[in-house]
């Protein structure tokens, strides 16, 4: 009678486990001994909102916690690129700091800023980037993307404010060639064209690339040397060092500073969590 009972117990426990990883997508593609790996993070980590319980307590209830759901995601797709478990935890607690922040919001001037995605969107994501920073270059164009054309389309308003650093030649040239793009109503395309010609950068280059999308190769030329332009540029650099940018690029999420990583999956489980929060959908159906 023990031992049937002991067996009960036991197909109960693998079909409890069986089914929690059944809730999660990316957990269930793992492997073997990268499952045991995820399953003892999800024991170990907490949801920070809607769920008191671990991660896999929580995908256990009904209804399940989208939080918790999103993390659970999240430490699995990373367990699959081999990070450990302490990095795990390190890249969750930062997380954590950055959408749980309730201390004073960044002070933003947003006036005139360019931005992409629809005026009513409920995520403001503001960047402090560099012209010449080689990982805003990839980052900035993909995050264009995912907020005009992806999975943060009408989720998501995406503002760009110059922060050049010193460290990077030029950087000071470029920032007057982002402005003076954005006076003349062709930021977005201009950024653009110069990321994706990172490499080719030159000076020179920056009016004929301006006339090559369409802008008054001389009109360009005169507002890059303008006091006005440089005045600009001087005021955005300022407000970044008051809001304590060190570094590019470097993203605010409604006001909060992120401290997560800065790759795109990061960013864009981040903002669609941000969205789901605002949006009342604290649960999945």
């Amino acid at each position: 009678m023990s031992r049937v009972i002991f067996h009960l117990v036991l197909l109960a426990s693998f079909f409890f486990v069986d089914t929690a990883w059944a809730q999660t997508p990316g957990c269930q593609q793992l492997e073997a001994e990268q499952k045991k790996l995820a399953q003892k993070i999800l024991a170990s980590q907490h949801a920070y909102d809607c769920c008191d319980q671990s991660l896999d307590r929580c995908l256990q209830a009904k209804p399940i916690c989208a939080l918790a759901y999103r993390l659970a995601e999240n430490i699995c797709r990373r367990v699959g690129e081999g990070q450990d478990e302490k990095t795990i935890a390190r890249a969750l607690s930062r997380r954590a700091t950055s959408m749980m922040s309730t201390g004073k919001k960044a002070v933003i001037d947003l006036t005139d800023v360019p931005f992409v995605g629809e005026a009513q969107a409920p995520v403001v994501l503001v960047e402090y980037a560099c012209a010449r920073c080689p990982f805003c270059s990839k980052i900035t164009p993909a995050l264009h993307q995912a907020v005009t054309e992806g999975k943060l389309k009408g989720k998501v308003r995406f503002y760009f404010k110059t922060f050049p650093i010193r460290s990077h030649p030029f950087s000071k040239e470029g920032g007057f060639a982002f402005l003076s793009a954005a006076e003349m109503g062709g930021f977005w395309d201009y950024l653009l064209y110069v990321y994706g010609h990172f490499d080719m950068f030159c000076v020179k280059k920056l009016p004929l690339w301006a006339q090559q999308l369409g802008l008054d190769q001389q009109e360009f030329s005169d507002r890059m040397k303008s006091p006005g332009i440089r005045e600009r540029l001087v005021a955005c650099k300022k407000e970044g060092i008051v809001n304590r940018v060190d570094a590019t690029p470097t993203f605010f999420l409604n006001g909060r500073k992120f401290l997560g990583d800065l790759t795109l999956a990061e960013m864009i489980d981040v903002l669609e969590e941000e969205h789901d929060l605002i949006s009342q959908k604290l649960y999945r159906k």
